[in-house]
């Protein structure tokens, strides 16, 4: 009995206080299976669209485009166009400075200038001088001269006034010419000059006779000294002894009329080359128009040109 207890105490006192020579149990580690026992990973499936746990297949876009009708496809697409185009505003907003437009031009001609001298720059450095252009020095090749003999030294001179088709073409012409002439003045007082307007060149004559007709209607109107016709048919105010009404020149006779008036419109023909009378109006306006309207001067050319053109294309 008594050794029951003392058995019994000692264990429990045994149990109370730790013992020194217990050894701490290790965990045990899995155990490793070799490579070859290993089992094969499993392929990770893509996620389904699923919905209260069903799981749906994602269709196709022909499929889907089959299922929509076309005013439901053009509502998505320009959804889509409407979103891209906001994102890509915002984009451009964060990396596009807000500039002014006068900033925006200074910066354009800056970026351009500066983009041609580094252009010339290269173009120089790495081409050099052989980029400019030069004309190239003509080269002279000496030619031995040999005599050139042409048919023209052969063929005896051609004279026109000789041939007789150009004589006869030409005077039958001059006879059309001073008859439409003498049609068209009939019965008018310059019809008395017709010989002096006729040994005019054709270009002067028709001048002569489209701007008598403008100035005085070919002699019906016409300024006068002392009651006496001067002979101003063309409205010609040349500084001399004898002036007339208006201030216009009086002439000593019809063929000092013609003759000085047609040296002054030869003058102007041949050196200001006035040889339109759209170029002629200086006759009528001067060195400037401004002094006359606009309507008197359109008159002006139109008349005179009515009886120049038939003239001058005779």
């Amino acid at each position: 009995m008594s050794y029951s207890l003392e058995s019994s105490l000692a264990e429990r006192a045994r149990k109370k206080s730790p013992s020194l020579d217990m050894v701490a149990r290790r965990p045990l580690s899995p155990q490793v299976a070799p490579l070859s026992h290993r089992p094969a990973p499993a392929l990770i499936q893509p996620k389904r669209a699923s919905l209260d746990s069903i799981r749906t297949e994602r269709k196709s876009l022909v499929s889907q485009l089959r299922e929509r009708s076309v005013s439901q496809s053009w509502a998505r697409l320009l959804r889509r166009t409407e979103l891209y185009g906001r994102r890509t505003k915002r984009l451009l907003a964060r990396l596009i400075p807000d500039l002014s437009q006068n900033k925006m031009v200074y910066g354009s001609i800056v970026s351009g200038i500066a983009f041609g001298m580094v252009s010339m720059a290269f173009i120089a450095h790495y081409l050099g001088a052989g980029v400019f252009a030069r004309s190239p020095e003509p080269m002279t090749t000496m030619v031995p001269e040999t005599p050139v003999v042409t048919v023209a030294e052969s063929l005896p001179s051609y004279d026109p006034n000789q041939d007789i088709f150009f004589e006869y073409f030409g005077q039958v012409t001059k006879e059309k010419y001073e008859e439409s002439i003498r049609e068209m003045v009939r019965g008018y007082p310059i019809e008395a000059m017709l010989p002096a307007i006729l040994a005019q060149d054709r270009l002067t004559a028709a001048f002569l006779i489209g701007i008598a007709k403008k100035e005085s209607n070919w002699g019906k109107r016409i300024p006068v000294l002392e009651g006496q016709d001067c002979f101003n048919y063309w409205g010609y105010r040349g500084i001399r002894r004898m002036m007339g009404s208006g201030g216009h020149t009086c002439f000593n006779s019809r063929e000092d009329a013609v003759e000085t008036v047609a040296r002054r419109l030869e003058k102007l023909i041949q050196s200001e080359k006035l040889d339109t009378p759209e170029k002629m109006i200086v006759w009528k306006c001067g060195f400037s128009c401004e002094g006359h309207s606009r309507e008197s001067v359109k008159k002006w050319i139109s008349d005179v040109d009515m009886y120049f053109s038939q003239l001058s294309e005779d």
